[in-house]
């Protein structure tokens, strides 16, 4: 062999060999896509909740090498929350991880009835895949053409206040003190009985009306919420754990029904692993926040399940029936069994 054919023959090998270990270390992220979804989201870029989409992305690209490559938009890229969950109905967006908006069936706002649970050893049991509320919800969503893959836990809620209230932890006695609550039922309902008089004001006007007295406190938020929102304009903060703020993660079925069932249960495992953690995520930072909101110069106080059980009876006795005409009686029947509500 002639020492030209010997060298053609080398760069042949070596041009082989150059891509076959190009293929080999390539990342799936590098690799060809053959599925792309679109996943909406509402949350900044560096919210946790962002990171949670992030993570679902890469999990299915590393189990799929490449194969489905789920973008994300945060921020509200794709629309608010409202506009995001129709066009999942519609098979526009793919995916999302977003509040859940009730406007399709009030029975969705099942999610932010109080006290479903009181600290997060009873959050990681409700919230597991399997229980009654993941079940309800995936029902629920499904009735709508949205298939339910899991909870994005953000924190327990509490109270921020500009003034100092009667008896936080005693539901009888009335607070003599005007709370912000969102506008829905199963806040308004569950603040009233737990002796506030309730004033319903946009997000966006919040931070005016607790600096102006038009409210004096607020319910909606965890401690990173109003660390980061609110804390120039609060005195006190009462960790009492009465709802769970969290987002959804969400598929349009129209997108669900063309997946083969292999990357069905891949995609749902990476939305359920996402959601384990946020639970873990969600426990460290509402004490990291509640720490700080101590040190910034709030009078902070931090109340375990034993510390709110009377708050959480009361609700569950007292409240839970109120909200039947938003969530039906059959609802709330079903709901008092599976927590042992006598």
């Amino acid at each position: 062999m002639s020492k030209r054919v010997k060298l053609s023959v080398s760069l042949v090998v070596a041009v082989c060999m150059a891509v076959f270990l190009a293929g080999a270390w390539s990342s799936p992220s590098e690799a060809k896509a053959e599925i792309t979804l679109r996943m909406a989201g509402q949350s900044p870029a560096d919210h946790q909740s962002t990171l949670g989409m992030q993570k679902v992305s890469k999990w299915v690209a590393e189990a799929t090498n490449g194969r489905i490559d789920i973008k994300t938009y945060p921020s509200s890229q794709l629309g608010d929350y409202t506009l995001v969950y129709e066009e999942l109905i519609r098979g526009t967006i793919d995916m999302a991880l977003i509040s859940i908006p009730s406007q399709f069936d009030s029975r969705l706002e099942l999610i932010y009835v109080p006290y479903l649970m009181r600290d997060y050893g009873e959050a990681a049991e409700v919230f597991k895949q399997g229980g009654w509320l993941f079940n309800k919800m995936a029902e629920l969503h499904g009735e709508l053409g949205v298939m339910f893959l899991g909870f994005n836990v953000e924190g327990f809620g509490g109270l921020g206040l500009t003034k100092e209230p009667k008896e936080v932890l005693n539901p009888l006695v009335k607070k003599d003190l005007l709370l912000r609550v969102p506008p829905m039922d199963t806040f308004k309902i569950g603040a009233d009985d737990m002796g506030y008089t309730t004033v319903s004001i946009p997000y966006a006007e919040l931070y005016t009306a607790l600096q102006t007295g038009i409210a004096e406190g607020w319910t909606g938020g965890a401690p990173p919420h109003s660390y980061q929102g609110f804390r120039d304009v609060l005195k006190y903060y009462y960790q009492i754990n009465n709802f769970v703020e969290t987002e959804s993660y969400l598929m349009s079925k129209v997108t669900w029904d063309k997946l083969s069932e292999a990357d069905r249960k891949i995609i749902a495992d990476a939305c359920a692993r996402a959601a384990r953690e946020s639970i873990e995520i969600s426990e460290r930072e509402d004490r990291e926040f509640f720490d700080k909101l101590q040190d910034y110069g709030v009078k902070s106080f931090w109340y375990t399940a034993e510390d709110v059980k009377d708050l959480a009876a009361h609700a569950r006795k007292v409240t839970w029936p109120k909200l039947e005409k938003r969530l039906t009686k059959e609802l709330i029947d079903e709901m008092m069994e599976a927590y042992n509500v006598k």
